[in-house]
């Protein structure tokens, strides 16, 4: 069923489209609170109504707090280049 703003809600009660900044601050406090892991508890632990895997994906992607952001160093990009050197494509 389509809702506004591109939202949807499938029929498993999940919720699918953009994530809202209210969704991102619920899924922030509650891995600060109960840590990284079993994400499919997450999802229902914390009132967000995406799966598991969605929540997983929003976090490792956009907002754990080490994540880096923007263009690579100098001295990161050697690195890189030395080791494709060293080991190829693995």
């Amino acid at each position: 069923m389509d809702d506004m703003m591109g939202w949807r809600v499938a029929e498993g009660g999940w919720r699918k489209g953009p994530w809202t900044p209210a969704e991102d601050k619920l899924l922030m406090e509650y891995v600060a609170l109960h840590g990284e892991g079993r994400w499919s508890a997450v999802a229902g632990c914390s009132g967000l109504k995406r799966n598991g895997k969605s929540c997983r994906l929003r976090w490792v992607n956009y907002l754990r707090p080490g994540l880096k952001k923007g263009q690579l160093s100098p001295q990161e990009e050697g690195i890189i280049i030395e080791l494709h050197a060293l080991w190829g494509n693995k």
